[in-house]
């Protein structure tokens, strides 16, 4: 073997390795964690497997061509000239012989040319180069430090083509066919313990860079050490980074050979902490070797690698990675390996031999890369199976107010829990904090008690503050005379919005009747969304597109969706929904007010962005119509109204309702009393509470103070009658769209989401938004009476979005609370209600629950185990994939879940993942407890079938008295089918286990 072919088998060798991410050898996160655990398999199937096969398959065409050259001698010699030339050698008949070579001289001659080419027969070395070298391009155009992006090249020329089907205008991305898998939790923030020391060391993004003017950035951008470095606190270091590009100094700094490397940055970093951490302190724990490094790095440097790359790698997952690689193998092979052009000019002899050889070249070339790409999709559907599976419910919790308990489950039952809710001291401190009451007795959970009873105060209760027992109980309770699914007012879920919407399918398919999102906007800045560099609007776009199209099934014919955007994606955002939903579904493309703008530069460049877009699309634009298409013709009532202009003094008072108010400083009253008295008469004024939004109009007379909070500070404002109002356009520059009551970046305005809910639903219609952010869609929906979804995977779903929801059961006066029409609905004695919220297992969780079991030797001996079943045969028994012999006791089926950044143990909740992996409308819970065995039946409806499940553990279980106490709690539903865990004697039951496995994969492509 020459040197170049050594070479070039090592620079196949290296390809491989950096397709299968082996730099990556001490990330004991996601994909690589199991392909670590496979890396020695890996590794000879790249160092042997592949070169050996190269060689067995120019073996073959070694033999294929030698027994081409035989049937051709075989032929030849059945000529009668041949045989008699052969006859004449073997007898040595030296006259014969010459007489017949130049009688028969051209026969014979082909003959001894078969004869020496026989002998001779062997594979050109050029081929075995030239096989080499269309490997190593092949697989190099298309893979993208971790991903394969669906980029064509033609020829030499480099220029990307699209797949084309004929279409009229075709909206097309480099990411169309992937999912995009990144989640923000990720680059927030990433957390480890050191055990030895008891010391949690957290890595925090502090600035991301923004971009200049309105230029996007296509530099890369780097982990760098803030100025801040770090921070010591008791046990936990926090180490600060920014995100950004570097400077020309830095650029030349950090320069490995011709590339940055962000490992290079990392050394320095280390060094740096090394220089600015105290001898003495403890945080220099963090420079020790860390046990579980394979390559001998201390804890700081393995946890900073895992960092950098877990940001800068696994972002897409290819949902078809196969079938496109032997597309693009077919279309390489055409195009650039079948030189066909460089045939024209051959001689027919010439061109019929060249072509031979290059077909020679491509059967091998096709053959190891079809073998490589085998392994490639085996390894990427291995990971396409874990992002698709339904996810685990990892637990569920109830938030009902104390009214609503005496409403569904009655006062008999609510005084029986009282002393549990009394002596809990967490959920005691929780209302403390929420809504500043100490509550220390029964008294003070009372509002009134009237002639139809007492009134109790609308404190809302969270399950999560309660043991399991308590739950189940109440849930008993609030179904033993009402249907649960109806008296549920929402839910919330805690989780990546991809697989939420996926577990949602079952239950709310086509039951959704308005969707409204404001998702991330398409900011290279961003601090927490992190962009594949290069690949910027299409990382935005694979985005957005799986998620929508999801959601876009659990719409009803009836329904639309609402998608906010600004000026960094609109055009991207309007062409995608078109593909999604259809042209013909578009109706509307709205502008909504951002902030006001205070623009104090003299030299403006660019004026400043007041403006954002809704896009809005019915599912079905014939049965699609607005429900409520007006609006008031001047909502502008929430500003003072007072002459603007005067900045000397301050006005005289004036008489509103009998109420003498006088003017702000520095103003003074617009209209003269005479004025003021006739707009009151018209109704085009009114008095509000400014404490709790109360409205006083002509008919209620003279003011006298607030009549729902006492208080007696009213201002006066402009009042258009609600019978005069007009049909809402696609300006919607009358609102503000952004709001800073919860102190959210990004917070929607109540007064925006009323009008979407409002235009598009009726009362009791269901409301989803999936990028929930501060959760003012299920604020408003929950004031106007709708049912709700809301879907939030960041740490606000727990300080912000899940407190907000409980204030709003117990009465938020903000936002939309303050309007009149709201009122009539939503005040302090009709708020309350009822809701439950949801953590789900993740992607990441997923990966953290595999385990592989040791094979069989033997199995390595069947042909493509190796290449095609080696992940899914070896860890299909993994808990992730639901191990069905754990279902025994279903109560304890555990997970290694990541939590604040840390591996924990949690139960997970089979009895509503269940539930949404069976689309079970859920009517009613019962828990019976049978000597220490608990059993939980739920009882529901599913495509009109009445559906009884059981669960109860298996241990030590009388099968005879199981059956008889579970055919007693039933048999007063009277189910149509009946579900079961594990073994039972029940007559016509359907075992749980088994179905649950297969409805986990359901919908899977």
């Amino acid at each position: 073997m020459t040197n170049s072919q050594n070479d070039l088998i090592e620079k196949l060798k290296e390809k491989l390795r950096e397709i299968f991410q082996f730099e990556n050898e001490d990330l004991d996160f996601g994909i690589y964690r199991i392909i670590n655990y496979k890396r020695k398999e890996i590794e000879n199937f790249i160092n042997k497997e592949i070169i050996n096969e190269v060689k067995t398959q120019l073996s073959v065409l070694k033999e294929e061509e030698q027994q081409e050259i035989e049937e051709k001698i075989k032929e030849i010699t059945s000529k009668t000239t041949i045989k008699k030339y052969l006859e004449a050698l073997e007898k040595g008949d030296e006259e014969r012989i010459k007489l017949y070579r130049e009688d028969f001289a051209e026969d014979i001659s082909e003959y001894e040319n078969l004869k020496r080419k026989l002998k001779q027969a062997k594979v050109s070395e050029n081929i075995e180069r030239e096989i080499y070298n269309h490997l190593i391009n092949f697989f190099s155009r298309y893979y993208d430090k971790g991903d394969f992006i669906s980029k064509r090249r033609y020829g030499k020329k480099e220029k990307y083509i699209v797949p084309y089907n004929g279409e009229e205008i075709l909206f097309y991305w480099v990411n169309k066919d992937q999912y995009y898998i990144k989640t923000t939790e990720y680059f927030r923030k990433y957390s480890f313990q050191i055990p030895d020391g008891n010391i949690t060391v957290n890595f925090k993004v502090v600035k991301a860079e923004e971009e200049k003017g309105n230029v996007k950035s296509v530099e890369k951008k780097f982990f760098i050490l803030s100025p801040e470095v770090f921070s010591l606190n008791g046990k936990e270091l926090n180490i600060y980074f920014e995100y950004r590009t570097l400077s020309e100094k830095e650029k030349e700094k950090y320069k490995q050979g011709n590339t940055i490397s962000q490992e290079k940055i990392n050394k320095e970093t280390v060094k740096i902490l090394q220089e600015k951490i105290p001898e003495n302190s403890l945080a220099r724990i963090i420079f020790r070797k860390d046990p579980s490094s394979q390559t001998g790095k201390s804890y700081i440097e393995k946890h900073l690698y895992n960092y950098t790359k877990r940001n800068l790698t696994d972002y897409f997952i290819h949902k078809d990675l196969k079938t496109f690689l032997e597309r693009e193998l077919d279309f390489y092979i055409k195009n650039e390996l079948l030189q066909l052009e460089n045939l024209e000019i051959l001689e027919q002899k010439e061109y019929f031999d060249k072509l031979k050889l290059y077909l020679s070249e491509v059967k091998v070339f096709k053959n190891i890369a079809s073998k490589i790409i085998e392994f490639l999709a085996q390894i990427e559907n291995f990971q396409k199976k874990l992002w698709e599976k339904k996810k685990f419910i990892i637990d569920t919790h109830y938030v009902i107010t104390l009214d609503k308990i005496k409403e569904y489950a009655g006062e008999e039952f609510l005084n029986d829990i009282l002393s549990e809710i009394l002596n809990n001291e967490k959920q005691l401190k929780e209302w403390q904090e929420l809504f500043g009451i100490n509550i220390k007795e029964k008294k003070d959970l009372i509002d009134n008690n009237t002639l139809q009873g007492i009134e109790w105060k609308k404190l809302p209760i969270d399950t999560k503050h309660f043991n399991e027992n308590f739950k189940w109980k109440l849930l008993t309770a609030l179904s033993k005379k009402n249907n649960l699914h109806k008296i549920l007012d929402g839910v919330l879920i805690k989780s990546e919005n991809w697989q939420a919407l996926n577990l949602l399918l079952n239950t709310h398919y086509e039951k959704v009747k308005t969707i409204y999102i404001d998702p991330p906007f398409n900011k290279e800045q961003e601090a927490d969304y992190l962009y594949k560099v290069g690949y910027k609007d299409a990382t935005w776009i694979t985005m957005l597109e799986n998620r929508i199209r999801l959601a876009k099934d659990l719409l009803n014919e009836k329904g639309s969706i609402f998608v906010r955007c600004d000026y960094n994606g609109n055009a991207y955002v309007r062409l995608l929904l078109n593909e999604i939903f259809g042209k013909e579904n578009f109706r509307n493309e709205i502008s909504v007010r951002r902030f006001k703008k205070n623009v104090m530069e003299r030299e403006i460049k660019k004026l400043p962005e007041g403006l954002d877009t809704i896009y809005v699309y019915a599912k079905n634009s014939e049965h699609f119509s607005y429900v409520n298409p007006f609006r008031m013709k001047d909502e502008k009532r929430e500003g003072f109204w007072r002459h603007m202009g005067d900045s000397s003094g301050q006005g005289n008072p004036k008489i509103f309702f009998g109420r003498e108010l006088s003017p702000p400083p520095g103003k003074h009253w617009k209209y003269s009393q005479e004025k003021i008295d006739q707009m009151i008469k018209e109704g085009k004024l009114i008095l509000q509470c400014k404490h709790c939004g109360y409205i006083h109009n002509r008919s209620n007379g003279l003011w006298k103070g607030c009549p729902v909070c006492g208080k007696d500070d009213p201002q006066p404002k402009y009042w258009v009658e609600e019978k005069d109002t007009e049909v809402l356009d696609s300006n919607w520059s009358d609102i503000y769209g952004y709001s800073t009551k919860w102190k959210f970046q990004t917070e929607n305005s109540e007064t925006l989401l009323k009008r979407v809910i409002e235009s598009t639903s009726n009362e009791g219609d269901t409301i989803l938004d999936f990028f929930l952010g501060s959760g003012t869609t299920t604020a408003v929906a929950h004031k106007l009476k709708r049912k709700w979804i809301g879907i939030e995977m960041g740490d606000h779903f727990w300080n912000i979005i899940l407190p907000r929801m409980k204030k709003v059961l117990f009465y938020d006066p903000s936002g939309i609370s303050k309007e009149k029409d709201v009122k009539e609905k939503y005040n302090k004695k009709t708020a309350g209600g009822f809701f439950k919220y949801h953590t789900l297992e993740q992607y990441e969780d997923t990966l953290e629950n595999i385990e592989f079991e040791d094979p069989q030797p033997t199995l390595y001996e069947f042909p493509d185990y190796f290449a095609r079943y080696m992940f899914e045969w070896e860890t299909k028994k993994s808990k992730a994939f639901l191990n069905i012999s754990e279902l025994k006791d279903p109560f304890n089926y555990k997970l290694k879940v990541i939590e604040n950044y840390h591996l924990k143990t949690f139960s997970v909740d089979m009895v509503e993942t269940f539930n949404y992996l069976m689309g079970l409308t859920a009517k009613a819970y019962k828990a019976v407890e049978d000597n220490g065995r608990k059993y939980i039946f739920v009882f529901g409806e599913k495509e009109g079938r009445k559906i009884a499940i059981v669960w109860r553990s298996m241990k030590n279980l009388n099968l005879e008295k199981d059956r008889k106490l579970i055919e007693e709690n039933i048999k007063r539903y009277g189910p149509d089918e009946i579900y079961i865990n594990g073994d039972a004697l029940v007559k016509n039951f359907k075992a749980i286990e088994p179905i649950f496995k297969t409805l986990m994969f359901e919908g899977a492509e």
